[in-house]
């Protein structure tokens, strides 16, 4: 077997891949962390009391499950109807049922691409053509050493469910038909085999050819004919491609859009030029609308508008469908009406002579060895736990059943899930570890699912039955599902939580809070959170008579709570709220309402500076009032607050300031420039201060700033329609309670600088590295806020007026 093995993989030009006599015994190097586990070269012995497994297909998830079985000493026999491994990635592939074409490369880079534990060569092309990725996985077999447990030329007919949870695997080989009993089998025959022709079939008769794109290897298919493609994703634009180099005429027809990334940014696979692993999806989101924007959209060149935004489905990329649209190579034309002898008529009325019509309409998802009464995947969706298990059959696993998405990479997916599904797939053993004699191996007992200590382990098992407490395997818990599947996670030590700046005693009053701004909108919001705490709050606003009316409203409803006569929790202690006019502006006034929480409350244990005011449109077009009242209020209005809450907290050691600034203080803010200077401003003077406080060893006093994203608050109530506001609505409309929210999360655990939502914290830093990109990109932001906008002003007139609220930044 090794040597044919060897031969075949040396016809297809792997010579940089070389192995000895002994195919374990490589020269090719993998280079690992040394904090990770090191590869496997040589696969464990298969242990005869492990329960069995069987792998269908040997493509890449295949190859993945059942090198990890392997490694694990499981007895594993991988099923493959073809005469070699690779799957789809073997163009003429001896099992008849790949899709390979001539021109077909990866639309992931080689380092994405490549198994964790193996790899790509440094010399293979930044997105590997299909026959390196058909001689990496040749090479990814001989490197692990499970060659043996891949049986070739084999087809499996029938997978049927016998008595005990075990299944039967009827197969078709070189001996004839066999039958064998296996205690799981993992189905890895991949979804991209049984194609997808339209249904029902368009109207009118055709007198040329029609083939699917499974069909199509080469394209002296398509030499001197008149072709047109019909589909939107990859396949369709590389036959399209093709076409336009070597055809006589070439039409590509969609019905529906699709965003055409590029390949490339900044000189390198724009995989990548990525965001890191834990970074929220919206962030990416935006770097792929980025990318999709500056790529230039086809819907100029012809093709349908996309309706989804970028990477809501599967990727597409071509470098060259812009090139050949825009040379007029190939004719973009919409979805197609009917079918007329010698040519094509499309929706919009227009024709095209045709003489071939490549249908890349996608594909089934089919099991022919299953019964369609057990398992079918009508309209290819088969409900799956983590898309592998089948809540109803124990034993029974899918590998491989995903379409990555535009985050995604489909070799680690491939090697990700294989492994999971040969995890999945492991029986438990007994945590007293096995018997005398057989090398600690634990031996396997039926019943509870467990996982593998880590991929390349040697094989080790880790028990973990299913009733287990968190005692039962250290680092682990455990949980049973509604079918009795183990469902396992590390454990993470839970972080303490830091001390509040005040900690309420009993039913005392946790202190005394100070809320400017407070009469309404988000201040309000956080004055009634704060007195429910056990607060007593000095609720402030310019309108005295505004701050007296709400004052007087939180009262009366923590007393109807207090008493129990509204529904929710108890107040922590007395509640009195008492109201005051203040103007931020005035230093002094700012001091005497801090003088009075402390006389009234007896010490001042929070001041949240929340007031504040906002002009849109060009710094150019204000008057010199509106840029002065914004700078006052915003900036200096916390300064003066700020200053005069630690002149109170700093002799009592302790307190704690919560500014309210706003996104806008983190990356430019068309429309809101005078604006975003003063929330640049709070942060500046927050983070500064808080600097001071510690230089000065004050650790008792501390000040937060918190930075949400649009807000609906009144605060433009009459400018729903004002274009200069349109960037309050580029992000997350958030309400003013969710934001109250994160002031009391901040009250009670203090952190410097808080964003909500905190993927848009994380968008505006990236943009604060690059602020030349960030300039050059606002007429595009800009453009989609104004779309934002409108959509929320039409769907606010939809509801009643009471209801209309729009949004604002804090």
């Amino acid at each position: 077997m090794a040597a044919s093995s060897q031969g075949v993989a040396g016809e297809r030009g792997t010579a940089r891949w070389a192995t000895t006599a002994n195919r374990h015994d490589l020269r090719y190097a993998v280079s690992r962390p040394s904090a990770r586990p090191r590869a496997v070269v040589r696969a464990a012995a298969p242990d005869p009391d492990l329960p069995r497994a069987a792998v269908i297909g040997a493509g890449s998830c295949g190859l993945a499950a059942t090198k990890a079985l392997a490694g694990a000493g499981v007895p594993v026999d991988c099923f493959e109807a073809g005469s070699v491994v690779g799957g789809n990635w073997v163009i003429h592939n001896p099992n008849g049922i790949s899709g390979c074409y001539e021109t077909l490369e990866m639309n992931t880079s080689g380092p994405r691409m490549a198994f964790s534990d193996f790899p790509m060569p440094a010399d293979v092309p930044p997105y590997p053509a299909h026959h390196h990725v058909a001689d990496y996985l040749e090479a990814y077999v001989d490197h692990f050493g499970f060659r043996d447990r891949i049986v070739l030329d084999t087809t499996v007919t029938t997978v049927e469910p016998v008595e005990g949870g075990r299944w039967s695997v009827t197969t078709r080989g070189p001996q004839g038909a066999r039958t064998e009993v296996y205690d799981a089998v993992l189905v890895a025959n991949g979804h991209h085999w049984d194609p997808s022709w339209p249904e029902p079939a368009y109207p009118g008769s055709f007198d040329g050819d029609q083939i699917h794109a499974h069909d199509y290897r080469s394209g002296e298919q398509l030499r001197g004919r008149d072709v047109v493609v019909v589909g939107a994703g990859n396949s369709a634009m590389d036959i399209a491609v093709e076409a336009g180099r070597v055809a006589r005429s070439a039409t590509l027809s969609q019905r529906r859009g699709q965003w055409v990334l590029p390949k490339y940014a900044f000189g390198r696979p724009r995989d990548q030029v990525t965001m890191p692993g834990w970074a929220p999806w919206r962030t990416t989101a935006l770097r792929l609308r980025l990318a999709a924007v500056l790529a230039g959209s086809t819907a100029d060149l012809g093709l349908p508008q996309p309706q989804h935004a970028p990477g809501r489905s599967h990727p597409v990329q071509c470098e060259e469908i812009r090139s050949t649209l825009r040379d007029g190579a190939v004719r973009p034309a919409p979805g197609i009406e009917r079918l007329a002898r010698d040519r094509v008529v499309f929706t919009d009325g227009s024709e095209a002579v045709a003489d071939l019509i490549v249908w890349a309409t996608g594909y089934r998802v089919s099991f022919p060895f299953l019964d369609p009464a057990l398992v079918a995947a009508p309209g290819n969706d088969l409900p799956l736990w983590r898309r592998t298990v089948h809540p109803d059959l124990p034993g029974l696993f899918f590998v491989g059943l995903l379409q990555p998405s535009a985050r995604d990479a489909a070799g680690p997916g491939a090697g990700g899930v294989g492994r999971r599904a040969a995890h999945r797939a492991l029986p438990a053993a007994p945590a007293g570890g096995g018997a005398p004699g057989d090398g600690g191996r634990p031996r396997a007992q039926p019943g509870p699912f467990l996982r593998l200590a880590a991929p390349h382990d040697g094989g080790r098992l880790r028990p973990l039955p299913v009733g287990a407490g968190p005692g039962a395997s250290p680092g682990c818990a455990a949980r049973r599902g509604s079918r009795g599947y183990a469902v396992t996670r590390p454990r993470r030590p839970r972080r303490p939580r830091r001390e509040a700046a005040v900690i309420a005693v009993g039913g005392r009053s946790r202190g005394g809070a100070v809320v400017t701004g407070a009469g309404q909108g988000l201040g309000r919001q956080i004055a009634v959170r704060l007195a429910r705490a056990g607060f007593e709050v000095h609720l402030t606003d310019v309108d005295a008579d505004l701050a007296a009316r709400a004052a007087q409203e939180i009262a009366a409803e923590i007393a109807r709570q207090a008493a129990g006569d509204v529904g929710g929790s108890q107040a922590a202690g007395p509640a009195r709220v008492l109201a005051a006019a203040l103007d931020v502006r005035d230093q002094d006034a700012c001091r005497r309402v801090a003088a009075s929480a402390v006389e009234e409350s007896g010490t001042l244990a929070l001041w949240v500076n929340n007031a504040g005011v906002l002009a849109t449109g060009p710094a150019w077009e204000h008057t010199d009032g509106e840029r002065r009242l914004m700078l006052e209020v915003n900036a200096l209005g916390t300064m003066h607050g700020t200053v005069a809450a630690l002149e109170q907290m700093r002799p009592a050691g302790r307190g704690h300031v919560v500014n309210v600034a706003s996104l806008a203080a983190l990356a430019p803010v068309p429309g809101e420039a005078v604006y975003a200077a003063s929330k640049h401003a709070v942060l500046g003077l927050s983070l500064s201060m808080l600097a001071d406080l510690r230089v000065a060893g004050e650790k008792g006093v501390r000040i937060s700033c918190v930075c949400p994203d649009g807000m609906w608050t009144p605060m433009l109530q009459e400018r729903l329609d004002d274009p200069g506001a349109a960037m309050s609505f580029s992000g997350v409309l958030l309400r003013p309670e969710q934001v109250a929210d994160l002031v009391m999360r901040v009250v009670e655990r203090p952190r410097a600088v808080v964003t909500a939502p905190r993927w848009r914290g994380l968008e505006a830093r990236v943009l604060d590295l690059a602020p030349g990109l960030a300039v050059r990109l606002a007429p595009l932001v800009v453009r989609v806020a104004r779309r934002q906008q409108s959509a929320t002003a039409r769907r606010l007139r939809r509801v009643s007026p009471a209801a209309r609220a729009p949004a604002a930044r804090p």
